[in-house]
């Protein structure tokens, strides 16, 4: 292809206090192997306090006339309404997501790029994370599936979807791509790839060495995240309310199944494992055995459950408040 053929795309980054790694991510967007006056940058500051604005701002000066336009926006916002005004920003048939701690490879723009161009049912095509040696995350990103959600780390899409579905969930903290992703699913006809190639997800030393990370997250899904879904409940992909209801049900499950063993029945055995394949499945499906009942076991079940008693909190919470 050769660069007149070659589409607009814009170019969305949230970012707040990224100084420490911002000097590699913006080198990384000037080695992109795309045409540079086919590219618009919007970067949406969360009027960071290290000199993250200042940095970029400097940047967009030197680099104005080289991309087909930069664009910044100083706003107090979650990562929801930060990528919506990206969204409000857009110009062209494509818009990338690229968060502010993520190296790609210089030539996967340009091929997620003319993937869609090839397959018109494709309409978000996203990457998956690689860590650094030295932060001993062991990850084996997902490569050339298909799927039912991807991070918004570095994801193409097409403007025809934000037409069909809208934008992002703004009540929603974190979990917004994934909610997305399933509106897209469940509302269209498009289907969702990881990319070729995963892209950097970098780490800084102190992000890595702090413990309590689990523990924190639970919290987090329990009090916080939790009154966010309780909020948007109705509003919610099928499958996003369904996950909530199934790991409601799952210690009960669990619990007369062992019951039943102990008096020598065996056929809630059976429908115990009935009930975890449809969970276990979608994970394996797309990581493998090993990987994939790792991350079950791991993160999905403790989070799952975290969320979903969570919002059962609130439930009961609003009801008792609600009584006279």
């Amino acid at each position: 292809m050769i660069s007149n053929e070659f589409p607009l795309v814009t170019i969305g980054m949230p970012i707040k206090n990224r100084s420490w790694c911002l000097n590699k991510v913006l080198r990384s967007i000037e080695n992109l192997v795309y045409p540079q006056e086919k590219i618009k940058l919007v970067f949406v500051d969360d009027f960071s306090t290290d000199g993250t604005y200042e940095i970029i701002a400097e940047w967009a000066e030197k680099m104005r006339e080289t991309y087909y336009d930069i664009t910044l926006i100083q706003k107090h916002t979650n990562i929801p309404q930060a990528r919506n005004l990206c969204i409000k920003h857009m110009e062209g048939k494509y818009l990338l997501f690229w968060d502010s701690d993520v190296i790609p490879p210089s030539e996967l723009l340009r091929e997620m790029v003319e993937y869609v161009m090839c397959n018109k049912s494709i309409g978000i095509i996203g990457s998956d994370y690689a860590y650094e040696p030295w932060t001993g995350i062991k990850y084996k990103p997902i490569t050339n599936k298909k799927t039912n959600a991807v991070y918004m780390g570095f994801t193409l899409i097409r403007r025809e979807v934000f037409e069909a579905v809208g934008m992002f969930n703004e009540n929603l903290s974190v979990g917004e791509d994934t909610e997305f992703s399933l509106r897209v699913v469940e509302q269209t006809s498009y289907k969702i790839v990881w990319a070729p190639k995963p892209v950097l997800h970098l780490k800084k030393s102190e992000e890595v060495k702090k413990k309590g990370l689990v523990r924190t997250w639970l919290m987090y899904n329990f009090y916080i995240r939790s009154e966010e879904y309780y909020k948007s409940f109705r509003n919610l992909p099928r499958f996003l309310k369904a996950r909530v209801l199934y790991y409601l049900g799952l210690p009960w499950v669990a619990i007369i199944s062992l019951v039943t063993v102990i008096m020598g029945l065996q056929v809630w055995i059976i429908m115990l494992l009935m009930y975890l394949i449809p969970s276990i499945y979608l994970v394996i499906r797309q990581k493998g055995l090993k990987d994939g009942m790792t991350e079950w076991l791991k993160f999905n079940v403790p989070t799952g459950l975290a969320l979903s008693y969570g919002v059962l909190r609130v439930a009961v919470k609003r009801v008792f408040l609600a009584s006279p």
